[in-house]
C-alpha cells in the first residue's frame, strides 16, 4: 500500500515536472505579443501635451526625436546619426564671440516616414517648433524659455522686443485672466448675499448674468473691441466653469474609491464608495475617540459617522456627483474657481485668450517668423554645410510631399540663440510629430512663412492639436504604431487603450527592423507587479526594490526570471501646495514633522538613501562636500539629519508661533489631507513618514488625514492636492526652469501654488520675493557652460526652493527592472543600462526567446 502511494506521488511529481516544461514551451510558442507593465494612465497620449510620465512613455513608442542622448565615460552626450533612431543625420553647435550667439545646425535624414507612409520632412520639424514656441502653448515643454534669436519679437509681435517684453505680455495676460475670474466671483458674492438662503444656484446666477453690468476690466479681457462683448460672454464663462467642475467631481469620485480603505475607516464597515466620496467632499463628518481626556483626539478610532445627506436617496455615482455639484455651486462657487482644479483649467484658458487679445492684429502678422529658426533650403541661397569632414549639399528644390527633390541633397535647419544656454540643445531634441496628422487641413509653405500652425490661437491648440483623436491615438515615426486587439490600422481611442491595455504593432516604415511585431502595455500596480510577472500576464515589470521583492526575484531566477537595478534618474519627495497652505511657517511646521529616514526602511538595504536637496544625486549638480561626497544636510533643518519626536515638536511649536505673527490662521487651516499616489496606502515608501507626522501634528492640535488617491498624479497637474508624496523623473540636464521658475507655464508649478502666489503678490509677498530671487539664479545658471559655476548657482536656487517650503526631498533610490527570459531573449537586452537609459530604450532590437 505504501509503495502504491509513493508511486502515485512520484507519478504526480513527474507529471508536474512535465507540465512545467510543457507550460514553459507553450508560453514560448503561444506568445505573439510582448507585454509590458505600466502603472495608471491618464489617457492623454499627445506628444505636445502629455503630462504624466506613464502617458509620455506610451506616446514615445510612436515617436522619434531630433536628437537623443548617449552615456559615455560617466557623462551624458548628445547623440545623432545613422545608428540612432533620430531625425538628425549630423549636427554641430558653434559659438560666435563677435555677436555673442550660438548656432545649432541640424542635417536631416532623407527617406524617413511616419507610420502611415507620409514623408517626415523639415516641414514637420518646423511645425513642431512653431507649436512649442507659440504664445498660447500650455504644454509641459519650456522651449520658449530658450533665448532664440527673434523669438521674443515673434511672440509679442513687437519689433525690438526682448525676453523682458515677453514677461510684460505674461504679466498683462495674468491680470486679464484674473479680471475674468473676479467678474464671476463678484457676481456670485452679490447674488449669494442678496439671497435669503445665502445661496446662488445656477438659475439665480444665469438670471443675474443676464442683467449684469460688465466691468471695464472684464470687457478688456475679452476683446479689444468693447462692442463685441456682451453678457453672453459672461454666461459662457460661467457655464464652462460648471462643466469643468462636474468633470472634476467625477474624477474625485474615482479617487475616493480607494482613499479610505484602511483603518480606521475600514473597521467601521460604512465607507463604501459613495460614503467615501461624500466624506472627501465634506458631506460626512467623523467623531473620533477620546485620548488623554481630550475628545475627538484619537484618530485611530472612529466613534460616530454623521451624514449630511439622505443615504436612501443617493445610491449611484451619478446621484452623488449631482448632489455635491448642486450644493457646492450654490454655496462655494467662488472657492471652486479660485482653488479647485477647475481654477487651473479656467486660468489656462483665460491666459491664452488674454494673449489673443493683447496680440490681435488685422489678420496679417507684423513679424511672420522667428528669425533665429531657418531652413537653409527654403529661405537662403547657402549651397552646402560642412560638419567635421563631411559636406552636405543643401536641398533647394522639393517634392510635393516636402522631401528633397534631388538625391544626395539634404534639408538643413539652423537655430541661433543669443549667448550661451547649456539646456538649449536638450530643448531642441524634441520628438517630431506629423504636421498632417496633428494639424490636419493647415498648410505648410516655409518660404512664405506658413508652418501649419495658427498663431496665438487657443482654439487651434485646444480643438485641433488636442482634438479627441489627437489626444487618444498618438502617431509618429517611432518603432511602433497604434493598433487594437484585432491588430488593425487606424484604431479609435477606446480601441487603442481598452480595459487597461494599450495595443501597439510594429511600424513597417521605421528606419530599423523591428523584431517583435506586437507590444502591449498592461496597467499593473507596482505592488502587484511580481505577481503578474510570475503568472505570465506580463513579461516585463518595474516593481519597487524592497527586500521582499528582491528575495522573491532571487527565488524566481531558476524559473527564468531576471532583473536589473540601476540608480534612478529622479528622486522621491513630499510636496506642499502654497495655494492650499498659504502660511509659509505652517508649511515649514509640516516639513519639520516628517522623519524622512522612515522612507529608506521601505527599500532593500543599500538601495535607497536620504537626500537633503531637491535634485537627483545622479546629477553632477547635486551639492557636494569638501571631499567630493554628497552633501548631507542643508541650511533649513528639514529633512532633519538627527530627527526625533521631541525635537520635531519643539521645532513645530516655533514655526507655529512664527505663523501666528506672519498671517492669521485658525483650526480650519490645520485640517489637512496627506495624499499618497496610488491605490495601496500602506505599500508606499512614504506611508510611515506620513503616519508618524500625522500622529505628531494631531497630538499638537492639527487634524491630519492620510489617504491614497489613484488620481493623485492627474490632480498634481491642476494644483488640487494639499500635501502629497510622489517622485520626480528628472531630465538629462539639471536645469530647474520647468519645475521651479516663476515664468514656467508647465503644470508642475500649479502643484506648488504658483497660480495663487502670482495672482496675489500682496498676500504672498514673502513667497513672491523668494520666487523672484530663485528665478534669477535659475536664469544665471543657463548663461554659462561652466559646470562648477552652474553647480553653485543651482545650490543657491535649491536653497530658495527649501525656503519656499513647497518641496521636501526624501530619497534617492535604485530602480528595478525584471523580465521573463522564457519570453524575451536576454541577449537582446542592452548590456549598458545606466541611470539615463532603460532596457527598453532600443525596444526594436528586443527578440523573443527561441
Amino acid at each position: 500500500m505504501k509503495k502504491k502511494i509513493v508511486s502515485l506521488i512520484l507519478l504526480a511529481t513527474m507529471c508536474l515536472s512535465i507540465l512545467s516544461v510543457l507550460t514553459s514551451c507553450d508560453e514560448k510558442k503561444s506568445t505573439d505579443a510582448f507585454v509590458i507593465m505600466t502603472e495608471s494612465l491618464d489617457g492623454l497620449f499627445n506628444p505636445f501635451f502629455s503630462t504624466s510620465a506613464n502617458d509620455s512613455t506610451i506616446v514615445s513608442m510612436t515617436q522619434i526625436g531630433m536628437l537623443t542622448s548617449d552615456y559615455k565615460d560617466g557623462s551624458v552626450v548628445v547623440a545623432y546619426g545613422d545608428n540612432h533612431a533620430v531625425v538628425t543625420k549630423d549636427f554641430k553647435s558653434e559659438y560666435n564671440s563677435i555677436d555673442d550667439t550660438t548656432t545649432y545646425t541640424f542635417v536631416l535624414k532623407n527617406g524617413l516616414k511616419f507610420s502611415d507612409g507620409h514623408a517626415l520632412t523639415i516641414e514637420d520639424v518646423l511645425f513642431n517648433l512653431y507649436v512649442y514656441l507659440d504664445p498660447v502653448y500650455t504644454g509641459s515643454s519650456t522651449m520658449y524659455s530658450t533665448d532664440i534669436k527673434g523669438l521674443a519679437e515673434y511672440r509679442t509681435q513687437t519689433h525690438g522686443a526682448d525676453e523682458d517684453s515677453d514677461d510684460v505680455i505674461n504679466e498683462s495676460a495674468r491680470a486679464m485672466a484674473k479680471a475674468r475670474l473676479d467678474e464671476l466671483i463678484n457676481l456670485f458674492t452679490s447674488v449669494k448675499e442678496a439671497s435669503s438662503k445665502n445661496e446662488a444656484g445656477k438659475d439665480a446666477m444665469l438670471e443675474a448674468i443676464g442683467k449684469a453690468s460688465l466691468s471695464s476690466g472684464y470687457i478688456g479681457a475679452i476683446s479689444s473691441d468693447p462692442s463685441k462683448v456682451t453678457t453672453e460672454n459672461l454666461k459662457a464663462d460661467y457655464l464652462l466653469a460648471l462643466d469643468y467642475f462636474k468633470d472634476e467631481l467625477s474624477s474625485d469620485y474615482e479617487s475616493a474609491k480607494d482613499a479610505y480603505t484602511e483603518d480606521p475607516y475600514k473597521s467601521t464597515g460604512e465607507f463604501d464608495e459613495i460614503t467615501s466620496f461624500m466624506y472627501m467632499e465634506g458631506f460626512v463628518t467623523i467623531e473620533y475617540g477620546e485620548k488623554d481626556g481630550k475628545p475627538n483626539a484619537d484618530k485611530s478610532k472612529i466613534e460616530k459617522i454623521t451624514r449630511g445627506y439622505d443615504k436612501t436617496k443617493i445610491t449611484t455615482k451619478e446621484q452623488a456627483v449631482q448632489y455635491v455639484y448642486d450644493s457646492k455651486i450654490a454655496t462655494e462657487f467662488d472657492i471652486i474657481i479660485q482653488y479647485w482644479a477647475t481654477a487651473q483649467k479656467l486660468q489656462t484658458e483665460y491666459l491664452a485668450k488674454a494673449k489673443e487679445v493683447l496680440l490681435s492684429g488685422d489678420g496679417e502678422l507684423e513679424i511672420p517668423n522667428i528669425s533665429g529658426i531657418v531652413s537653409l533650403g527654403h529661405t537662403t541661397d547657402v549651397e552646402s554645410v560642412t560638419i567635421g569632414e563631411n559636406t552636405y549639399p543643401v536641398a533647394h528644390e522639393h517634392n510635393e510631399d516636402g522631401s528633397p527633390k534631388h538625391a544626395g541633397q539634404y534639408d538643413v535647419l539652423e537655430i541661433t540663440i543669443n549667448g550661451i544656454d547649456p539646456k538649449a540643445v536638450w530643448n531642441f531634441s524634441f520628438a517630431v510629430a506629423p504636421q498632417h496628422y496633428y494639424a490636419e487641413g493647415y498648410d505648410v509653405d516655409i518660404a512664405n512663412d506658413k508652418f501649419g500652425v495658427q498663431f496665438n490661437s487657443f482654439d487651434f491648440m485646444k480643438n485641433v492639436i488636442q482634438s479627441q483623436r489627437n489626444i487618444t491615438v498618438p502617431m509618429g515615426a517611432g518603432a511602433y504604431k497604434a493598433t487594437n486587439s484585432a491588430n488593425a490600422d487606424n484604431p479609435t481611442g477606446t480601441e487603442f487603450f481598452n480595459s487597461n491595455v494599450v495595443y501597439f504593432k510594429a511600424n513597417d516604415n521605421f528606419m530599423f527592423d523591428v523584431n517583435i511585431k506586437k507590444v502591449r502595455y498592461q496597467v499593473v500596480s507596482s505592488s502587484n507587479a511580481l505577481d503578474a510577472l510570475e503568472a505570465g500576464s506580463v513579461h516585463y515589470v518595474s516593481p519597487q526594490l524592497t527586500t521582499t521583492n528582491e528575495e522573491r526575484l532571487d527565488g524566481l531566477k531558476s524559473r527564468g526570471f531576471e532583473s536589473i537595478s540601476v540608480d534612478q534618474l529622479g528622486y522621491g519627495y513630499i510636496g506642499i501646495n502654497a495655494g492650499k497652505v498659504p502660511n509659509i511657517y505652517l508649511r515649514k511646521a509640516i516639513m519639520a514633522a516628517m522623519d524622512t529616514g522612515l522612507a529608506i526602511q521601505y527599500y532593500s538595504p543599500g538601495t535607497a538613501n536620504r537626500i537633503y536637496w531637491p535634485m537627483s544625486t545622479v546629477s553632477w549638480a547635486y551639492p557636494k562636500d569638501e571631499q567630493g561626497g554628497l552633501l548631507v544636510g542643508n541650511d533649513y533643518g528639514y529633512p532633519d539629519i538627527q530627527w526625533s519626536e521631541e525635537t520635531a515638536k519643539a521645532t513645530i511649536e516655533e514655526y507655529m508661533a512664527q505663523a501666528a505673527d506672519h498671517m492669521p490662521y485658525d483650526d480650519k487651516d490645520l485640517k489637512i489631507t496627506f495624499t499618497i499616489a496610488g491605490s495601496n496606502l500602506t505599500d508606499h515608501p512614504t506611508y510611515a513618514v506620513f503616519q508618524t507626522a500625522a500622529k505628531i501634528l494631531n497630538d499638537m492640535g492639527w487634524d491630519i488625514e492620510v489617504i491614497a488617491d489613484t488620481q493623485a498624479l492627474t490632480k498634481l497637474s491642476t494644483g488640487s492636492l494639499t500635501v502629497w508624496a510622489a517622485a520626480w523623473g528628472t531630465t538629462v540636464d539639471p536645469d530647474m526652469y520647468q519645475v521651479y521658475h516663476k515664468d514656467s507655464t508647465a503644470t508642475s508649478v500649479y502643484a506648488w501654488g504658483y497660480r495663487e502666489i502670482l495672482n496675489n503678490t500682496s498676500k504672498y509677498w514673502k513667497e513672491y520675493d523668494i520666487l523672484c530671487d530663485m528665478s534669477e539664479y535659475i536664469d544665471s545658471a543657463r548663461e554659462t557652460n561652466d559646470q562648477d559655476e552652474r553647480t553653485e548657482l543651482y545650490k543657491e536656487a535649491m536653497s530658495y526652493v527649501l525656503d519656499l517650503a513647497v518641496e521636501l526631498p526624501v530619497y534617492q533610490r535604485k530602480v528595478l527592472y525584471a523580465y521573463n527570459t522564457n519570453v524575451i531573449d536576454p541577449s537582446s537586452i542592452p548590456s549598458d543600462i545606466n541611470p539615463y537609459s532603460s532596457p527598453l530604450d532600443r525596444i526594436w532590437e528586443l527578440k523573443f526567446a527561441e
